[in-house]
């Protein structure tokens, strides 16, 4: 009985260690991917510097807000 109840601990604690390990993936990846949109976002900026190209910055920023 004891051994039961212990294989069901072990197992849940599996579990939620799998569910972190994907939300921690999840976490990076998005992270990873902000910076690399607003690296994309900078290098626009130093192409097109003037104002009349203001739609691609609007969809930035909405997209992070």
């Amino acid at each position: 009985m004891e051994k039961e109840k212990n294989n069901a601990v072990s197992g849940n604690f599996r579990e939620i260690i799998t569910l972190l390990k994907r939300a921690l993936t999840m976490y990076v990846y998005e992270g990873q991917e902000r910076i690399r949109e607003e690296e994309e976002y900078k290098s626009y900026r130093e192409q097109y510097p003037f104002d009349e190209f203001y739609s691609f910055e609007q969809e930035f920023k909405l997209k992070w807000e």
